[in-house]
């Protein structure tokens, strides 16, 4: 069977073919990709928008990847570039797929099946939900900061966070037509399922889990190895993320644990900046980086906070080797790939209980929930995870049990070659017995 991909990013092959870097960002997307390859029942091409390119073919490692020029500047998602449709209609017509696969809701491609510039049958994978994850993307941050941490690069290019949450709520506009004017998605929670249901009633909803990055499967976190009093978090990019209140749960620590540290990657905060650069850095970095760096300042965490570069899958599978605890401090969440990493490696995990989240673990089983935006419960399940090894096991076991079951490659291939053969004959009136509808 021929299956047609469209991509919000290039995948490493294709970037690297393109003579461009790889972007860090859906490396479950590779990894079904090379899963799909091995097995065999599929025929796979990828076509993904790209700037400054024409448009082009290549064959890497048994995937046809296709690249479209985009235009220059913002699409319209109410009136999409001809050339952009034309481009995407040279891929049909050149390699005649039978099911497209369009992963993600967030950007244009759903628009081009929603309004009928190209006729496929067609399913979506919701990744996150604009539409929700706009209202929560200021993530409680004080209005004072709001106002009075604004840099002088957010004044000139009038790019705060009010505006960014502004811009989020327009890109949402677009995405609820995709989602309106589609019938078909995979998705993988509760959450996601019950949105899904809200934008359109009628629409088939398929459950598939995702493929981790391999390096992931390969490993097992244990306690001997662990640093007792080592945070791991993720991403502390905007404040829908959270960084800021483990921040203040940190704050609250340490006094008891003088040698607690989190770390965590791609961040933008510059605590160690003094003098003239620390004024320099205020007026250049976003608002939110400096809102952080304050707060570090405030608090005195400088020696207890430990950013590092964009760290690879075996980076982050190192980090979270030795950190005690992972800890997921988002306002909202679909599935992170992140928690799935942590549970894949066994590493103990406190997450807020948003969006997705309940449906991927059990609290006080394989993961300690706590309320989103509530520092003092936070402080307190990380608290119990330091102090007692008992708990630290039984999450880090019941975590990789679960991931394990989840993220199964075989069953996950199985899943989605079952959804592809069901959205092939999208026209017979027998659908198969795994297929969940959200009527």
């Amino acid at each position: 069977m021929k299956v047609l991909w469209l991509t919000n990013n290039l995948t490493p092959d294709h970037a690297m073919a393109l003579g461009q870097v790889p972007s860090p960002r859906e490396g479950w997307i590779p990894a079904l990709a090379q899963a799909l390859v091995a097995d065999r029942r599929i025929e796979l091409a990828v076509a993904t928008s790209v700037r400054d390119q024409n448009w082009s073919s290549i064959s890497v490692n048994g995937v046809r990847y296709y690249s479209v020029p985009q235009p220059k500047g913002k699409i319209d998602a109410h009136r999409l570039p001809m050339s952009l449709i034309a481009g995407y209609q040279r891929v049909l017509d050149e390699f005649q797929p039978q099911v497209m696969h369009i992963h993600g809701t967030e950007q244009f491609h759903g628009l081009l099946t929603g309004k009928g510039h190209i006729r496929v049958p067609s399913v979506l994978s919701i990744q996150g939900i604009i539409d929700v994850c706009a209202r929560h993307y200021l993530g409680g941050v004080p209005l004072t900061a709001l106002l009075f941490k604004r840099t002088l690069r957010d004044w000139v290019r009038m790019d705060g966070l009010l505006e960014q949450q502004v811009a989020w709520w327009r890109r949402a506009e677009g995405e609820r037509e995709v989602f309106a004017t589609n019938s078909a998605f995979i998705g993988r929670t509760l959450w996601d399922q019950a949105h899904l249901r809200r934008m359109n009633p009628s629409a088939r909803y398929f459950h598939c889990d995702e493929i981790i990055r391999k390096p992931f499967y390969r490993t097992k976190w244990d306690i001997q190895r662990a640093w007792r009093h080592q945070i791991f978090c993720s991403s502390a990019s905007y404040p829908l993320k959270g960084f800021h209140v483990l921040l203040k749960a940190v704050a609250l620590l340490k006094d008891e644990f003088p040698d607690i540290s989190v770390h965590t990657p791609l961040a933008r905060f510059y605590p160690e900046a003094r003098g003239w650069r620390r004024l320099w850095m205020n007026c250049r970095k976003m608002g939110y980086a400096r809102y952080l760096t304050d707060l570090i300042h405030a608090e005195k965490l400088e020696r207890h906070v430990v950013p590092f570069p964009y760290l690879d899958a075996g980076g982050m599978v190192e980090e979270l080797l030795q950190a005690r605890v992972f800890v997921l401090p988002s306002f909202i969440e679909n599935s992170p790939n992140s928690l799935a990493e942590a549970m894949l490696v066994g590493t103990p995990a406190v997450c807020a209980g948003v969006g997705g989240v309940p449906s991927m673990v059990r609290d006080g089983e394989s993961a300690l929930l706590f309320p989103p935006g509530d520092e003092a419960v936070l402080a307190e399940q990380i608290r119990r995870v330091f102090v007692d090894n008992d708990t630290a096991v039984k999450l880090s076991m019941q975590a990789h049990r679960m991931a394990e079951e989840r993220h199964n490659v075989s069953r996950i291939v199985n899943t989605m070659v079952e959804i592809y053969q069901a959205m092939a004959t999208v026209n017979s009136n027998e659908e198969p017995a795994f297929v969940r509808q959200a009527r």
